[in-house]
């Protein structure tokens, strides 16, 4: 559906097309970007959205639950581009090197690996998204892996019941009523159907979604995953300083970077305090 609607001009304009610059428009039509009802395949749930769009799958359900479990499909758009023979020899060799240091299981406590890692998944990430010679063919092929992706991912949302899944941004996803059993199942199903794609999970205590970008994941003070564009770190950088840490050509103002980070552990410790109050 979204690779129909990507080649209707309505849904597909460009600056060029155009005498003012456009919104950014979604693949799917506004009466169905709201709320998606439907049965069969989406376990008869309706959700609070569940987009399909340039950029990927993104959905979510406004709740707080407890002991849920997020997974990770590691470098989605370069493993798509790879299957489908779209990296040039230098990235696909980037690609190999990549794969090899995630087959290691001690790379994460080794510091260079870790770093040598980050830099070939911005490398490659870097390259998908200008795939191709011409803006004709970057479109073509970054969508070919992009839709590959889609399809395989909302498969896997299927898998784990959509019903179970509270949160979905293109690549990773949050499931209440996981087990290791399923997920060790899972991985071995979608690793012989997609050579190289490799999975992490991580179990929380508390979640709480507000939209599809925002969330927390909570075990305790010093472990969660803080997705909030008011109290984050990043949030709250921006605030003190006017400033963004995405940005990498400005230097970090330190003391106001303490600060932030001071702001997401309160916000952490409040957050915590509640769920344990509203769980008993």
């Amino acid at each position: 559906m979204a690779e129909q609607l990507h080649l209707t001009r309505e849904f597909n304009q460009r600056p060029e097309d155009v005498d003012e610059e456009p919104d950014r428009i979604k693949l799917l039509p506004p009466q169905l970007l709201k709320s998606l009802v439907a049965t069969g395949p989406y376990d008869g749930y309706q959700k609070e959205r569940l987009n399909f769009t340039g950029n990927g799958i993104y959905q979510y359900v406004k709740c707080t639950v407890r002991n849920v479990a997020q997974i990770d499909v590691h470098s989605l758009l370069p493993t798509m581009a790879y299957q489908l023979g779209l990296l040039d020899e230098r990235h696909e060799a980037l690609f190999l090197e990549k794969k090899k240091i995630e087959a290691d299981p001690n790379y994460p406590t080794n510091k260079r690996l870790v770093a040598k890692r980050k830099r070939l998944k911005h490398e490659l990430n870097k390259y998908c998204s200008t795939i191709g010679k011409t803006k004709t063919e970057h479109s073509i092929n970054r969508f070919k892996a992009m839709y590959s992706g889609m399809n395989m991912v909302f498969d896997m949302l299927n898998y784990w019941g959509l019903s179970n899944v509270i949160n979905c941004v293109n690549d990773g996803f949050i499931v209440t009523n996981y087990s290791d059993e399923k997920f060790e199942q899972f991985k071995e199903k979608y690793s012989k159907e997609i050579k190289y794609l490799t999975f992490s999970v991580k179990k929380y205590d508390f979640c709480l979604v507000k939209n599809d970008l925002e969330y927390l994941l909570i075990n305790d003070e010093d472990d969660y995953k803080c997705r909030n564009h008011e109290f984050d770190k990043k949030g709250a950088y921006r605030k003190l300083t006017g400033k963004s840490l995405n940005d990498e050509t400005v230097s970090f103002d330190s003391k106001a970077l303490l600060e932030a980070e001071h702001v997401e552990k309160g916000a952490i410790k409040v957050c915590k305090n509640l769920f344990l109050k509203t769980s008993h």
